[in-house]
């Protein structure tokens, strides 16, 4: 709630560094122009002459000054257009980028890619699973590859099998799936100890109890995937059939409604583990 509330006051008006650029913007564009007509009037002989008795007299060096305002306006003004179309360009690159991703293995890619163009700090990965019966093969088969990841930091949610048992939503083969997975999350942690301290790569494992209505992964980097569970045709409970990726360079809000909806979620499963 705080954070939706932090947001509402942001999209009431412009930040102050938002008014500051508008009125530096409004100030250089009037100087901008107040030079460009002094300018031309000063060419013409009438109202050079009306402008040297009423307003002022330049003499040439008081020209080449003017000049060199209007050159560093103009720099300005470029620059100022440059980051315009650089930051639009990044937006419009989010957009035509796929932002459905039909399944956890195409999600998973975006750790080798920040592995290859990412900073050492995007190295973390939060993944909220049910079973991890799909995903963690994945991921065991990416820690053990030969182009070993190093510096990583893994959280693992999976759902833990004594509250998959109790349960009367979710699937009952679930519960082995869960218990399976976590032993060999576990079996690897152990076996590969000392190779995985060795290349900076933590992984973490907690086990949660509750129904994970939301779930996916949010990555270093500000990417984040959201799917669903969804009820099936027989009425019983199954993971949705696709991930969405709200990329890091989307700040719209919607794209900040789906963070603070898996914050939210994320939150209530790490209070339960």
């Amino acid at each position: 709630m705080a954070k939706r509330r932090g947001r509402a006051r942001k999209s009431e008006g412009p930040g102050l560094s938002t008014r500051v650029r508008r009125i530096w913007e409004a100030v250089t564009t009037s100087l901008a122009l107040l030079t460009a007509v002094y300018l031309i009037l000063n060419t013409i002989e009438p109202t050079r002459m009306f402008l040297e008795r009423y307003v002022l007299k330049l003499n040439e060096q008081g020209l080449v000054a003017l000049v060199a305002i209007m050159l560093e306006v103009a720099i300005v003004a470029i620059y100022q257009l440059g980051s315009q179309v650089r930051s639009m360009r990044a937006e419009l690159a989010a957009r035509t980028e796929p932002q459905i991703h039909p399944d956890i293995a195409s999600v998973l890619n975006t750790l080798k890619v920040i592995s290859e163009r990412g900073r050492r700090s995007e190295r973390t990965v939060e993944i909220l699973g049910l079973t991890l019966n799909t995903t963690w093969p994945l991921l065991a088969a990416w820690l053990t590859a030969q182009d070993q990841p190093a510096h990583w930091r893994i959280t693992l949610y999976s759902l833990d099998p004594a509250f998959l048992a109790e349960s009367n939503e979710l699937p009952e083969y679930w519960t082995a799936e869960a218990e399976r997975s976590q032993e060999r999350v576990r079996a690897l942690l152990a076996d590969e100890a000392g190779e995985l301290r060795a290349r900076g790569v933590e992984v973490e494992l907690k086990l949660y109890s509750c129904v994970p209505i939301v779930h996916g992964c949010r990555f270093g980097n500000g990417d984040v995937f959201v799917s669903y569970l969804q009820w099936a045709e027989s009425g019983g409970i199954r993971p949705f059939s696709f991930y969405e990726r709200i990329p890091r360079t989307d700040t719209s809000t919607r794209a900040n409604h789906y963070r603070d909806l898996f914050d939210n979620w994320l939150s209530r499963v790490a209070k339960s583990a």
